[in-house]
């Protein structure tokens, strides 16, 4: 079955909380206090799911509503735990 054009944005969605993950845990990572980097990355995860909520949300589109959202969230997931790895490896070398 083809996907109509309402379910094709509602994807767009799922790639918009990946992008706002990366681009959040990037600030996390450069103006964070060193001691708290970790705890904003905890706190950028639950407004990544908040965010994936609102979005699938104000879509209104139903079909393949929960799919959509496990998509989302486990790759703000990804995003963020790339992006911690990044973040605890650039502190070893850091003074």
């Amino acid at each position: 079955m083809p996907l109509s054009e309402s379910q094709d944005r509602s994807w767009v969605g799922v790639v918009a909380v990946w992008i706002v993950a990366a681009v959040v845990s990037l600030v996390i990572g450069i103006f964070a206090d060193d001691d708290a980097r970790f705890a904003w990355l905890g706190v950028a995860l639950a407004g990544s799911v908040l965010l994936t909520f609102a979005i699938q949300l104000a879509g209104g589109v139903t079909a393949g509503y929960l799919t959509r959202v496990a998509i989302s969230v486990s790759g703000a997931v990804v995003v963020l735990v790339v992006c911690s790895v990044i973040i605890g490896i650039s502190s070893l070398f850091t003074f």
